[in-house]
């Protein structure tokens, strides 16, 4: 890779990100930073909330495609393929469809590999599958002979971080709280339902602080409009870093993406409860193997005991039964108050020691994007894309 110097014979490459959380477009992000030195031209194309994180530079164009239906994306595609080496997606796997059809090359980088009930076919059929590592993930791809055909495992999406972004109890104590509430957005609830669950999040967090101790929220633009607080914030990835070094603790929502910040920096967690499907299955695997400071979860506050995941009637059918919960919290102040002593009682301990969830980078490794990138540049630069419109 360091051979490839970029300029007018780089690669170009087109990138997205699935509309789903934080984790896809973050881990997009730091793609591109990376990639950006090796390109002869790079561009993001995608919408919505995914657009926060996504800024110039690095890219040379955004196309944002914010409330096109899907013909008009394949259109807007179709326009841009003769542009572009590589397509490639984080986790979207509907628009690298679209892709493919608009006559693309297709790449995919998926941090789920351990969790999709079945891998969907525009993976295999990739140019390159990049998987991130976690729990699982090898053994799946192992037993996987069409996906072993273009897979590559890599390290998490995180830097081996300088001595001034690894938390350490003297540089955060007495400091502010971290309260991260990114992933929040998905399309099986309501933007009113994620802007409920983020101020049930921020009440219970700022109650249970001592007083003069304050808390530093960060989370979406759409959320943090929803919320009406001045104080509430939008982050990039490298200041969600530095504040997360800095906190006395951090409190987020269990997304992959901020599991592997609370790795890289170390900082001791409160997991709140599960606001998807993967949050909540994450979550536990942290609790199973070790890597869990402290969790509060749903039925904490008098939600259902457990939750049957995968559910047999889907994620919308879960996503539901935790916006009850949600909707019911924020109209009776006695469930608000258990939150907020269980947010209490479960941060009590915090700050003395490095977090748990470090021992992930121990584990699984980390520079994934630096081996993600390397591998992009080098099967984009393999020769022009196949071009089979569809």
């Amino acid at each position: 890779m360091a051979d490839n110097t970029g300029g007018a014979t780089g690669p170009r490459l087109l990138l997205n990100s699935q509309p789903f959380g934080f984790g896809p477009p973050a881990a997009t992000a730091v793609l591109a930073h990376e990639l950006a030195p090796y390109c002869a031209e790079l561009a993001y194309f995608g919408g919505g909330h995914t657009l926060d994180l996504q800024h110039r530079p690095p890219y040379h164009a955004v196309y944002g495609t914010t409330g096109l239906s899907d013909e008009e994306r394949l259109a807007y595609l179709r326009e841009l393929a003769p542009r572009y080496d590589l397509f490639v997606t984080a986790m979207d796997f509907a628009e690298a469809e679209l892709a493919r059809r608009a006559g693309l090359n297709v790449a995919v980088y998926d941090a789920l590999t351990w969790f999709w009930p079945e891998i969907p076919a525009v993976a295999r059929d990739a140019a390159l599958y990049i998987a991130q590592d976690f729990f699982g993930v090898r053994e799946r791809i192992a037993a996987d002979a069409a996906l072993r055909r273009n897979a590559v495992i890599v390290p998490p999406i995180v830097p081996l971080l300088p001595s001034r972004q690894v938390w350490h109890p003297e540089a955060g104590r007495g400091r502010h709280v971290l309260l991260n509430l990114g992933g929040l957005q998905n399309p099986y609830w309501q933007p009113s339902d994620a802007a409920g669950y983020a101020r049930l999040m921020l009440d219970a967090v700022r109650a249970a602080q001592p007083a003069g101790r304050p808390v530093v929220v960060t989370t979406s633009r759409a959320v943090a409009e929803a919320l009406g607080d001045p104080t509430v914030r939008t982050d990039d990835r490298d200041t969600v870093l530095d504040l997360m070094s800095g906190a006395a603790y951090a409190c987020m929502t269990p997304g992959l993406g901020n599991i592997y910040d609370a790795a890289a920096t170390g900082v001791p967690t409160l997991w709140l409860p599960s606001a998807n499907e993967t949050h909540l299955l994450q979550a536990r695997l942290l609790t199973e193997h070790g890597f869990c400071d402290a969790r509060v979860d749903w039925q904490d506050v008098g939600g259902p005991a457990d939750y049957d995941v995968p559910c047999p009637a889907g994620p919308e059918a879960l996503t539901e039964a935790m916006v009850r919960v949600v909707r019911r919290l924020s109209g009776e102040p006695g469930p608000r108050d258990r939150l907020a002593e269980h947010v209490a009682k479960s941060t009590a301990g915090l700050g003395l020691v490095p977090g748990r969830a470090r021992a992930l980078t121990e584990r699984f490794g980390h520079g994934g994007m630096r081996e993600a990138a390397a591998e992009l540049v080098r099967r984009a630069g393999d020769g022009p894309a196949d071009r089979l419109s569809v």
